[in-house]
């Protein structure tokens, strides 16, 4: 059964947001809270998560902000790290079930409620989009268990080992297609560990990236990925890939005889 956290509305969490956005990480970590009156739960589902459990959820991600250099500024190496270690932590110990993880609210309030200081210091910008979740791969805590959940490989050794594959950009190119390419875990880690493999040779990952996911997309039309076994789907993932680097490949080779005749 999943655990049921508190979700801040829209418009309290506007209101937060508009107000603290403009604070000090001094003046934000004392705004942290384990409770707010205007948050609400779903009605079903599940058992309330005791405000014990968001203390030590809070605790534990104020030790690895900490890690990182907060509440000082830090670089984007350490907080690539503290992304890949909340990412497991939020996965691993919130009992969150894709349904409720999946409501935007839950995810304002821990940034607004629970962790304003470590929410605002790790986006020292301060866009919206981070902290009110309009869109979840933005947002600052929720991508992160998306990501966590979408890579998790049970009786694994290591279930979290393919968060340190990709960044945030490269992830988000897969996240943001998710649902086209059938929304299943699966297909997210072998797409994770075909493109492990890729040697790109000086080509742009980006474009590299994008180009193979989109032929996986078009694959998707004759072929379900679900219903094949684990060998048989790296296969097709990895003939895709290799698809798109060989024909980057041969798209930079005229150019590179070109400028050779030129010399």
């Amino acid at each position: 059964m999943s655990i049921l956290y508190p979700r801040l509305l829209p418009r309290q969490a506007h209101k937060l947001y508009e107000q603290y956005k403009s604070m000090t990480l001094e003046e934000l970590a004392q705004q942290a809270a384990l409770r707010h009156d205007s948050a609400v739960y779903a009605a079903t589902g599940g058992d309330r998560v005791r405000e014990k459990d968001l203390d030590q959820l809070r605790q534990a991600i104020v030790a690895i902000a900490r890690e990182a250099g907060f509440p000082n500024r830090s670089t984007p190496a350490t907080k690539n790290e503290f992304d890949r270690k909340v990412a497991e932590l939020l996965h691993r110990t919130t009992g969150l079930a894709p349904a409720e993880a999946a409501a935007r609210e839950i995810w304002v309030f821990l940034a607004l409620v629970v962790l304003p200081d470590v929410s605002f210091w790790r986006f020292e910008k301060r866009t919206d989009e981070r902290f009110l979740a309009k869109d979840l791969t933005r947002h600052v805590f929720g991508r992160l268990w998306w990501r966590a959940h979408l890579v998790h490989e049970t009786g694994s050794a290591d279930p979290y080992a393919a968060l340190n594959i990709l960044g945030e950009g490269a992830f988000d190119q897969i996240y943001a297609r998710r649902r086209a390419l059938g929304g299943s875990p699966q297909l997210v880690r072998s797409i994770l560990h075909v493109w492990h493999e890729v040697e790109t040779g000086g080509l742009n990952e980006t474009d590299l990236l994008k180009d193979f996911l989109k032929r996986l997309l078009r694959l998707g039309a004759f072929i379900s990925f679900e219903t094949l076994h684990d060998e048989e789907l790296d296969a097709e993932v990895r003939r895709a890939a290799q698809d798109s680097l060989h024909a980057f490949i041969a798209e930079r080779r005229p150019r590179h005889a070109l400028e050779h005749a030129h010399e």
